[in-house]
Parts: C-alpha cells; sequence; structure tokens
C-alpha cells in the first residue's frame, strides 16, 4: 500500500479554495469569552462572549494550524507553534476514490511543517488508525532530522512496521500512558485515555504560554469496552477545571442522533453466525480494529474453530496487538494460512482483509477465486464487519455481488449487527462538550457536514456561535489568554501518492485520467510533406473505448474531417505544429460530440515523410 519515495518538498498540490467559514460574524474581528473556570461557572449565570478592544499580535500568540482533516474523514495533521517552536499531532493519509483514479494514497500537504522544521520538537501521535499515522513515513523522509515520536505502545508497533517498509531507522520512539506529560519545548503535553475502535487511543491536553488547548482525538463514550478501558472523565473534569481556551473535537458521527452502541454489541452476534456456520467462516475487518479481531477470536474459540489470518497488514498487526498483550488467542487456536486445507471446513475461521472491497485485498482475491490459500465455495459463510468508508461503496458491492455468485452466504452491516463505529454519536459530542467547558470550539476530523453538524451541537449547548470556528485545512487561528481570531492562511492542500511517484501527480493529470476512464482516446497519425507541412496523405485513426469505435462509417467520417482540417491548418499563413494539432483536434472532438455526445481524449500525431 506504502510506497518507498520522497516527498516533493514546498509545492501545493491541489489547493483548496480558502474562504471564511466561522460560526456568526466575520473573520477580521477579534473575539473573546469571559467565561469563568468550571468552579466558578458552576454558580455564575452564563454569560456570552464580548468583544476585547485591541489587535493580539501574532508573535504573542499560539499559532493552531490544521493542514489536514477538515475536509474529509483522513489526513489528520495539526501544527501547534508559539514563537520558535512547535509541535505535530498526528499526520494521517486519506485513502482514493472514484474521483482519482490510479492514485494510491492522499496525504496533506505539509509544505509548512518542512519549512519550519527547524522548530519541531517532537510528533504526538493519537492512536495506531491510517487517518493518524499513514503519512508519517513520508513525513519522516522528508524532515531527515531524528524528531522524535510520542504514542502508546500499540500506536509505536504499528509505526515501527511502517518504517522498516520504508527502510526508515533510528527514529526516537517514546512511549506514553494515560495521564502521561510530556514537555516539547514550551509545551506540556498532557495524555487521557479515550475510548474508540483501537486500543492506546488518546486525546491530548496542550499547555503553552499563550493558552491551553485540548484535543479528543477519535472517541466515543462506550461504558463496556472490549479492554475495559473508559475513556478517561476525571482527567477531562481536571483539565476543563484549569481552563480549555480551546476544544478542538472530532465530528464524524456528529449527524448520527443519540449514542453509539458499544462494541460489546458485536461480539454476541459474531458468535452466533459463527456458531451456525455449516462450513467455513471467512470475516473481512479494518487490520488495525484489534477490538473486533478480539471478538472474531473468541467467537472462533467458542465455536471450536481455528483461526487463519491472511492479508498483510492483518497479519503485521494482529502480530504486534498478540506480541503486546492486547489480542489474546493461544497458540494452539491459531494457524498458518498454508495449513488450511488440513483444517475440516466446518472447523476453520479466516480473518482477513477486504473490508472496504480493495481491489488487491485478501476477501477480493479470495471472490475472484485469485487466493493463494483460501478458496470460497458454495455454503461458506462471509463476513464484512465493517461499515464501507464513503466512496467504497461501489467496490463492497461488487465483491459481495461476486461472493453471491460462488454462493457464499453474506452478512453485512445491513444485514446483522455485525458492526458499530469508534466514534461517538451527537449525544455522546455534547456530553464532551458539556465536560470540558471550552471558551472557543472548533470542530475537525469530518467532513464540511460534520463540522457545520457538530458547530450547531455546540452552539445547543451554549457556545456562542461568534466563539466556534468552522475552519479549513491550512487556515490559522491565534489564540492569547482566552482570545482567539483568525490569522493569513498558510500553504495547504493534498499530495498524491501514485506508485513511485509523489508529489508529481496534478488535477491536469487526473483529469485526464477521468477523461479516458469515462470516454475513451483517439490517437490521429497525420503525415506530412518535410519541409512544406503539407497532407502526404489520409490521417490514421486508432479509437480505444469510444463508442462506436469499430464502425467502419464513422471511422471513414473522422478520417475526413481529420485530413480537411489538416489540409485546412496546414494552408494557413502561420501554420506551425501546435496550430495543426489544435484544427485536428477541434474538427474531431466536435463531430464526435454530434455523433456519441462524447468528448475523449485525442492525440494528434505529426510525422514527417
Amino acid at each position: 500500500m506504502d510506497e518507498n519515495t520522497a516527498v516533493k518538498q514546498n509545492k501545493p498540490h491541489g489547493r483548496f479554495a480558502r474562504r471564511p467559514r466561522r460560526m456568526g460574524e466575520g473573520r477580521s474581528e477579534l473575539k473573546q469569552r469571559s467565561t469563568p473556570r468550571r468552579s466558578e461557572r458552576d454558580a455564575a449565570p452564563a454569560r456570552s462572549g464580548r468583544r476585547v478592544k485591541g489587535a493580539l499580535q501574532a508573535k504573542d500568540a499560539l499559532k493552531i494550524i490544521p493542514l489536514g482533516g477538515l475536509d474529509g474523514i483522513g489526513k489528520n495533521m495539526t501544527c501547534f507553534e508559539y514563537h520558535d517552536e512547535m509541535m505535530l499531532v498526528d499526520a494521517g493519509l486519506m485513502f482514493p476514490d472514484d474521483d482519482h483514479p490510479g492514485v494510491d494514497l492522499i496525504l496533506p500537504d505539509y509544505s509548512y511543517v518542512l519549512e519550519n522544521a527547524r522548530k519541531l520538537k517532537g510528533i504526538v501521535i493519537t492512536h495506531g488508525h491510517e487517518d493518524h499515522t499513514g503519512a508519517l513515513p513520508y513525513l519522516i523522509k522528508d524532515l531527515g532530522d531524528k524528531v522524535p515520536i510520542y504514542a502508546s505502545d500499540l500506536t509505536l508497533g504499528f509505526i515501527k512496521g511502517k518504517f522498516e517498509e520504508f527502510h526508515i531507522r533510528n527514529i526516537p520512539m517514546r512511549k506514553v500512558t494515560s495521564g502521561h506529560m510530556i514537555n516539547l519545548g514550551c509545551f506540556k503535553v498532557h495524555f487521557f485515555r479515550v475510548t474508540h475502535s483501537i486500543p492506546g487511543a488518546f486525546g491530548v491536553f496542550i499547555e503553552s504560554p499563550a493558552g491551553n488547548v485540548m484535543m479528543t482525538g477519535d472517541f466515543k463514550l462506550d461504558q463496556t469496552p472490549i479492554d475495559g478501558q473508559r475513556t478517561d472523565f476525571a482527567a477531562i473534569s481536571r483539565f476543563a477545571d484549569r481552563g480549555i481556551d480551546l476544544l478542538m473535537s472530532d465530528s464524524t458521527n456528529s449527524r448520527h442522533a443519540d449514542f453509539t452502541q458499544s462494541e460489546a454489541t458485536v461480539g454476541p452476534v459474531l458468535r452466533d453466525i459463527t456458531m451456525h456456520a455449516k462450513r467455513k467462516v471467512i470475516v473481512a475487518s479494518f487490520a488495525s480494529h484489534i477490538h473486533r479481531m478480539q471478538q472474531i477470536c473468541d467467537a472462533a474459540v467458542a465455536a471450536g474453530r481455528k483461526v487463519a489470518v491472511t492479508g498483510r497488514s492483518m497479519l503485521t498487526n494482529s502480530k504486534i496487538a498478540r506480541d503486546l498483550g492486547y489480542l489474546n488467542i493461544k497458540d494452539k487456536d491459531i494457524i498458518d494460512a498454508y495449513d488450511i486445507k488440513k483444517i475440516p471446513p466446518h472447523k476453520l475461521l479466516v480473518l482477513c482483509t477486504g473490508s472496504q472491497g480493495e481491489p488487491l485485498s485478501a476477501l477480493a482475491r479470495m471472490a475472484a477465486g485469485e487466493h493463494r490459500t483460501v478458496d470460497i465455495e458454495s455454503g461458506d459463510t462471509v463476513i464484512i464487519s465493517a461499515n464501507p468508508v464513503p466512496g467504497n461503496e461501489k467496490a463492497v458491492t461488487r465483491v459481495i455481488n461476486e461472493l453471491a455468485k460462488i454462493g457464499a452466504d453474506v452478512y453485512d452491516k445491513s444485514r446483522a449487527h455485525v458492526h458499530v463505529s469508534g466514534h461517538g454519536g451527537s449525544e455522546e459530542l455534547k456530553i464532551m462538550l458539556s465536560l470540558c467547558h471550552p471558551r472557543n470550539f472548533m470542530p475537525v476530523h469530518g467532513e464540511s457536514q460534520h463540522l457545520r453538524a457538530h458547530a450547531q451541537l455546540a452552539e445547543a449547548i451554549g457556545i456562542p456561535s461568534n466563539h466556534i470556528y468552522v475552519e479549513e485545512n491550512g487556515e490559522v487561528l491565534l489564540l492569547k489568554d482566552g482570545q482567539i481570531k483568525e490569522s493569513k492562511p498558510v500553504e495547504s492542500g493534498i499530495i498524491y501518492v501514485d506508485g513511485l511517484s509523489v508529489g508529481d501527480l496534478d488535477e491536469v493529470v487526473l483529469k485526464d485520467r477521468q477523461t479516458l476512464s469515462s470516454d475513451g482516446f483517439v490517437t490521429v497519425v497525420c503525415m506530412l510533406k518535410a519541409g512544406t507541412g503539407k497532407s502526404a496523405g489520409e490521417p490514421e485513426v486508432i479509437m480505444k473505448g469510444v463508442a462506436g469505435g469499430d464502425d467502419p462509417a464513422l471511422v471513414s467520417q473522422m478520417v475526413k474531417i481529420a485530413d480537411d482540417a489538416l489540409k485546412r491548418s496546414a494552408g494557413e499563413k502561420h501554420a506551425n505544429e501546435n496550430r495543426i494539432k489544435r484544427g485536428v483536434r477541434d474538427g474531431l472532438s466536435k463531430f464526435l460530440w454530434q455523433k456519441v455526445k462524447r468528448r475523449p481524449m485525442i492525440i494528434p500525431i505529426l510525422m514527417e515523410v
């Protein structure tokens, strides 16, 4: 999945348009909320924000710079900068959708970090999911310096696995736990436990000379978590007592009413399906969803089945989780995928990747009959224990249809309760807001609809709209003693990873790929007399992926149009190669639109004879 190369530095890619996104009044105005600390607020009437006279100077303020995470579920990366010191929270990626043909991964444009690398004191990673860790290998390679990384032991285990693939060595990695505090220059970073779909997930409370910021990380308020590690409400209350000048909170499920169900509710359903399956069971899940993997393994053992693991990331992550004690299954209950043939089908469960319909994943290859060790047969049971990430719905449906053709019995969330989200619903988000009592609020981690919905939740619990900041990647907030204003944005955007090419793919290339995939292309070979530029014979037209491309009459008409355009263009007084090509291209484009209502890519080739 990841590719081994460096990002082209200091070059923005796919820049998004920037515009004011704050709830309430204009971006140039300075706002302050005169909210007392929690101990005072309990006895005081609610007060709305008030204007503060005078300008907040950038040199005195903490800069909060989101470089990713505000335009979708992914690419999470936020800079905190004060004077000549900077820290980074998360470095994630996003997976491409149908609008990015040929693209492997999408990274945030971290040019600003590279330009200020001398200031960077450390990188804090809240948890081990790809949308928070996936950009790290690219960033570290470009930074060159050995910047320390702080995370839980499981998260560090996943990061080390990535670094080995990229041949990155000797990077300082510091294990932290809930309750741990570290100093990164002028920043004091406190870690507190949150419940998510992966162990070792943290929120962070950042103290700086200019004010305090809390980032919740990805969370839900699950009171019956699989590992018993609940969100640390006591720590959140202590930080609220100190005063939270800005809260940055997970918005993923802000449009989902009520509470997200507990992960523990999935286990009994998985166990029941596994118990009643007549033949082998194949379960696809996220490779980083260790809590789900544990419940799948428990279901297999309860049903007397051996567990085989396949898929590179699933093999890597399950080994790391077992070594660190986060995934508990006895050696006798787990087998090598190459030993599957030795186990009767009704005694086997296969745990694999492919819950998002990825073409090269283990489940997709099984469905196509191309997997090296696992064959899916009629009567087998397949469980897709995940929700499709937006953009992956078609790919997942395609795999399900292929499985149905084989005769497999497929369970997904639409049929059974085989998945719950790791993100809190709207009621949980309101509880977090109420616990934190922030002076200002900035929703993060979501698409625009999620950020706006979260902002409305904050306003509903009493945070004034002029203290709520719905920003875009690259926009900068300045914080000083509870006051916030928006400042000049920094370079932001996205970087495409395309095979071994990173950062060299631009919107023009993507547009060309989209045209090729939807409308096809036409190659026109034009023969010209050397030295005169006049036509030396009929052009040759070759069409690929164009409706009617095998119709001799259509091809004959196109040859005539191309020949006429060639003669007309070549006869012009100031004819040159570009003019001739443009004349051929325009003539054929107009004709094909009239005939087949398509605009394929047209590539004229001029050859002198």
